[in-house]
């Protein structure tokens, strides 16, 4: 594969993945903010954590791709060389959520599951 040929397959795939993380953020709008930050961080993290094709090359993969490519389809390697860095990325991603949760109901108190998050960026 060229260099140049590389490069569209992941605009192509970040252009797809944000038109996911649109959707997604559109569908868990109605949901309540303690179930709706920790989704949204877990799509994109799953959506967006790259990880090596294979130990010998240097091109990068989405790590869900690997994960699913090395499980069904190499019998050498195992699914955890890219599914364990994904799982702590993950985690991550739910721990910068709740703490994110936090510190907004620090910050607002009782009147934080009132509102939606665009009333905190000032949209109407």
């Amino acid at each position: 594969m060229t260099t140049k040929a590389y490069m569209w397959g992941w605009f192509a795939y970040l252009l797809g993945c944000v038109g996911v993380l649109f959707v997604l953020w559109y569908i868990t709008r109605p949901f309540a903010s303690a179930v709706r930050l920790p989704l949204r961080a877990v799509g994109a993290a799953l959506l967006l954590t790259p990880w090596s094709v294979s130990p010998e090359h240097g091109e990068l993969a989405p790590a869900w791709v690997v994960v699913v490519f090395d499980g069904l389809f190499q019998e050498d390697t195992s699914p955890w060389r890219a599914g364990a860095p994904l799982l702590a990325i993950l985690v991550v991603a739910v721990l910068v959520a709740l703490a994110e949760i936090w510190r907004r109901r620090r910050k607002y108190g009782d009147r934080y599951d009132d509102y939606d998050d665009d009333e905190y960026a000032g949209a109407e």
